[in-house]
């Protein structure tokens, strides 16, 4: 923007203004020959046509400068708004700068997005196939365990027919603890549990059995650390229910075990509901021919502890096993009966 310098405009008044104030005193040097008076209204009438003259000019100076002034402050303003511009263009340039390289980091984001959710994707249907891989498996161990559960069942017949074959019944078996043995008077008369799993025959049975003829009793026993040992009785015979299925008769005992049953022996059977008088039943935690002294040194239906060690005196205890520890507590008992031979 080219502005227009003020002072040119004004030396050109100045100029013209010089030139009105030389023909005012060159008029006034020549009527300086004449009358005196008269060259005192000549000077007057000089004076007053010379400011008449030069008044206009002076004000149109005065103006002059005003607008000079003006003109300087709104070029400065201007200088200035001309900075602040180019300070907006440089910042607008950098925000610019800035915007583009933001975008480029976004798309970078949004690549490394698209990737992780193409993995997750991936991870799913992995997991879709381990789903179903594993709904497979189930499948196949259900199909397994029927088949288990099958073979056990033949396995456990067929124990049964060698254990018939060989004239031996089991009358007791307890193996994992899976059946309650602190049972009332009428469980142990009539028996519970299953054959193929963990039971008791039944106090009468035992009685007709024993009673029929003689019985000779064999004891298989085992420690948690898989040590076994087994006591047996050559003439076993059990009483009616009227007699308290009393422990009438062991006979002569034979094994490794010890005759930890000796001492029972011409005892009534006694459960929680019909206990001894000095509660045996409530301190070895289950039922048995507990004899009213001392109760005894053997329990065979006590609480079943699967490490091995019991509470107090409450497990499955055979007293010569350990010299009489009653925390010992044996993991396996198995009872048997047959029909006592003729050199027995």
């Amino acid at each position: 923007m080219v502005l227009n310098r003020p002072c040119e405009s004004q030396g050109n008044m100045n100029n013209s203004g010089f030139k009105v104030i030389l023909c005012c005193i060159l008029l006034q040097g020549e009527s300086s020959h004449g009358n005196p008076a008269q060259e005192v209204g000549i000077a007057e009438q000089c004076n007053g046509y010379c400011f008449s003259v030069v008044k206009p000019f002076l004000d149109h100076c005065a103006q002059l400068k005003e607008a000079a002034d003006t003109n300087n402050k709104l070029r400065d303003k201007i200088y200035t708004l001309d900075g602040t511009i180019n300070n907006l263009q440089s910042q607008l340039l950098n925000s610019g700068t800035e915007t583009k390289n933001l975008g480029e980091k976004i798309k970078e984001k949004d690549e490394i997005i698209r990737e992780k959710v193409e993995q997750i994707k991936e991870k799913v249907e992995q997991i879709r196939d381990k789903d179903t891989q594993i709904t497979d498996l189930r499948e196949q161990v259900k199909m397994m365990s029927g088949v288990l559960a099958e073979k056990n069942d033949q396995l456990s017949k067929m124990n049964q027919t060698a254990e018939s074959s060989s004239g031996w019944t089991v009358i007791q078996k307890r193996f994992d603890g899976s059946v309650e043995f602190n049972r009332n008077w009428g469980d142990y008369r009539d028996g519970f549990g299953d054959q193929r799993g963990e039971f008791f025959i039944g106090l009468k049975k035992l009685h007709l059995m024993t009673a029929a003829e003689p019985q000779e009793l064999y004891i298989q026993l085992r420690d948690v650390n898989g040590t076994y040992r087994h006591a047996k009785y050559n003439n076993f015979i059990v009483g009616s229910e009227e007699e308290g299925f009393v422990l009438k008769s062991l006979g002569e005992y034979s094994g490794n075990a010890g005759d930890s049953l000796r001492e029972h022996e011409r005892a009534k059977f006694a459960t929680e509901d019909r206990d001894c008088p000095n509660k045996c039943v409530h301190s070895f935690h289950g039922p048995w021919w507990f004899n009213g002294s001392n109760c005894g040194i053997s329990s065979l239906n006590g609480k079943y502890f699967k490490e091995g060690i019991a509470d107090e005196s409450n497990g499955i205890s055979w007293g010569h096993w350990n010299v009489f520890d009653y925390k010992l507590s044996l993991t396996f008992v198995k009872i048997t009966i047959r029909p006592r031979s003729p050199q027995t």
